[in-house]
Order: structure tokens, then C-alpha cells, then sequence
């Protein structure tokens, strides 16, 4: 094993931990927000983890793979940000009116 091959698995190990950490933080977050966050934080370390493990094997396919997945990850969070933005407003606007 290399120095080099080394480091890319330690640095592989450790996103695997921080992700795990980040998963927990998605699932007890106290508000959406944090959730939304955590969420994201996860796909872009899922994403370094794809062209680090690309980098490991040395296979240029895991670029065209990351790349993918970050253009569907950027439409996930743009949705899911519209719809909590659509849903704050709605509640904003029943505590004007008056309804719950």
C-alpha cells in the first residue's frame, strides 16, 4: 500500500464517520432547517466520497457519476427549499387570517 492509497482511505473512513454524524443531525434536527442542512451536507460529502473513491481506483467514470449526482442533488435541495418556503407562507398567512 502506497502513502498515497493510504490517505484516500483514511480520508474515505473519515467522510463515512462525518456523514454518519451528519445522518443523525438530519434525523433529530429540532427544525426543518436543520434538517434541510444536514441533508445537503450529506450529498456533498457523498459526492467527495464518489470521486475519492473514483481517485482510489483510479477510474475516470466516478467524475461523470459525481457530476450527476450533483446536478440531481442541487434540484433536490431547490425543491425541497420552495416547497418549506410555499409551506411557511401558508402558515404565515392562516396566523394573519385568523384560521389554524
Amino acid at each position: 500500500m502506497t502513502y498515497e492509497s493510504g490517505l484516500l482511505i483514511f480520508a474515505m473512513l473519515f467522510l463515512s464517520i462525518t456523514i454518519f454524524f451528519c445522518l443523525l443531525r438530519a434525523v433529530l434536527g429540532p427544525r426543518t432547517t436543520d434538517r434541510l442542512v444536514a441533508v445537503n451536507i450529506i450529498s456533498i460529502k457523498g459526492v467527495i466520497l464518489i470521486l475519492l473513491l473514483g481517485q482510489y481506483l483510479q477510474d475516470s467514470q466516478f467524475m461523470d457519476i459525481a457530476l450527476v449526482y450533483v446536478l440531481l442533488s442541487f434540484l433536490a435541495v431547490v425543491a425541497l427549499a420552495k416547497n418549506m418556503l410555499s409551506r411557511s407562507a401558508r402558515r404565515k398567512e392562516e396566523d394573519a387570517n385568523g384560521t389554524i
